[in-house]
């Protein structure tokens, strides 16, 4: 079992970084991986700065840092709340969804090149069992029924 893990993160981490280095060979010009991270999630609804830091497992500063960035190239707007000034939401702009949507496009064209390779009754069952791991991983109480906290 403990192989089948190792080979899984293995797997996995060669994965992302292949598809970050095509992103990064293709689209970078218009966002970078991360920015495309932060665009795909606004485009679902605004949310905080504190929400994203922890969906990219960074920090406050290095958000702001990001959000920054993508406010000056036009892609965010950053409103501050009534009730709290401190509490900033972010949205995506117009121009920040035709460029994630152009970037989407190209990402999905380079995947197809590489994924079409791979049978279509395959394709199907890869697709279910990384729908299926990803709702797993989605589950956070695995951790807490399954581990106790001190043997993380």
């Amino acid at each position: 079992m403990l192989k089948n893990i190792k080979d899984l993160d293995h797997i996995v981490s060669r994965l992302i970084y292949r598809v970050r280095v095509l992103h990064n060979r293709y689209t970078v010009d218009q966002i970078t991986d991360t920015q495309f991270i932060v665009l795909r999630s606004l485009r679902k609804s605004p949310c905080n700065t504190s929400f994203l830091a922890h969906m990219l497992g960074v920090t406050l500063s290095a958000v702001t840092a990001l959000i920054n960035r993508l406010h000056k190239m036009g892609l965010v707007t950053r409103e501050r709340q009534e009730k709290d000034r401190r509490q900033v939401w972010i949205s995506i702009t117009p121009k920040g969804l035709q460029v994630l949507q152009e970037v989407e496009e190209k990402r999905n064209l380079l995947l197809a090149m590489y994924v079409s390779r791979i049978p279509e009754d395959e394709r199907e069952q890869l697709l279910n069992l990384l729908n299926k791991t990803v709702k797993l991983f989605e589950n956070e109480e695995i951790l807490s029924s399954e581990l106790p906290a001190q043997d993380l």
